[in-house]
């Protein structure tokens, strides 16, 4: 009985997506959406979740996805569809991991858009970024970082320790051999960088596919094995000092980072998706950075809500 009121809160929170998806929404709606997610933070929390879902849909061909909402009877069974994709877990709808409600039960945590930096017994240091949580479990045979969301920065301890020091994700393990690297928990698959040094790679899956990374490498592995290695730069952990650093990016890439730093859509028009970004911008002020975009670049930045804007071509 306990899990009733949840899924009640997400599926309003779907009926509210799909209304808007289908078709722009009028004043009086906004107006009512915005106290629905106002009320409480568990509608808030719901409608977080939605953003996840905007990605997936954004995966699906443009045409596919409007008509697919392009009726009463089609939008039901999107909606119908949310909430089964949301009982098997697909959308990460669970209040106890992968919400900001949920990580109140990991050891070290941070919501949307805060940083924490955090050190641990054995001297290593740990910056979490917007909307981490993590658990620690240091025993007499490992020290190992349990990521349960979100995108961790590691410094290992320089102190002489013989225990083996591993970050865990959803696909597998990492093993730090050296001492400066990230982890970050995506959809399906973890992404590592490395710093300094080098870490092995161990998909759960097929642990005999190991992969090996050194500094100045990065790649994705899901649980069967390792992808493509490729660079990676000093600047990709630019968060940690709150910044974004983009050079010569697509807009759709630069919103898309954007958005992990607010609560609710950030959506970025497919016209303007491929216009290049260039620049150095603050996490802490999201809506200054949009400000400064639509001062610099061809394009609008349209508030339906606070918890809902799109970035559209001028024009």
């Amino acid at each position: 009985m306990a899990a009733a009121p949840d899924r009640e809160v997400f599926e309003a929170a779907a009926s509210w997506y799909v209304q808007f998806q289908s078709e722009p929404p009028t004043a009086a709606q906004r107006k009512a959406w915005q106290h629905w997610v106002d009320s409480s933070p568990a509608h808030l929390a719901a409608w977080n979740q939605m953003e996840k879902m905007q990605r997936h849909l954004n995966g699906l061909p443009r045409d596919l996805a409007r008509r697919a909402l392009s009726s009463t009877q089609q939008r039901r069974q999107v909606l119908k569809l949310l909430l089964v994709l949301a009982g098997t877990g697909y959308l990460g709808w669970n209040v106890q991991q992968h919400t900001s409600l949920g990580n109140v039960w990991a050891d070290y945590r941070t919501r949307v858009g805060q940083r924490r930096k955090i050190e641990l017994a054995d001297g290593s240091q740990i910056h979490l970024n917007t909307g981490t949580a993590i658990n620690v479990l240091f025993d007499g045979e490992q020290r190992l970082i349990r990521l349960r969301e979100g995108e961790i920065l590691v410094r290992t301890g320089k102190l002489a320790d013989p225990r083996p020091f591993f970050v865990e994700t959803r696909e597998g393990r990492v093993q730090a051999l050296g001492t400066r690297f990230s982890v970050r928990q995506l959809s399906g698959s973890s992404r590592i960088g490395v710093l300094e040094d080098r870490v092995s790679i161990q998909p759960s899956g097929r642990p005999e596919h190991a992969g090996l990374l050194v500094a100045g490498e990065s790649a994705d592995f899901d649980n069967q094995g390792v992808g493509a290695i490729h660079p990676f730069r000093s600047t990709e952990t630019a968060w940690i000092n709150g910044q974004l650093i983009v050079l010569d990016a697509p807009l759709a890439e630069v919103i898309r980072e954007l958005s992990r730093y607010r609560s609710g859509v950030l959506h970025c028009d497919e016209r303007a998706a491929d216009i290049r970004v260039s620049g150095t911008f603050r996490l802490d002020s999201t809506d200054a950075v949009l400000a400064n975009l639509q001062a610099s670049l061809p394009v609008s930045v349209d508030y339906f809500t606070r918890y809902w804007v799109s970035v559209k071509k001028a024009g």
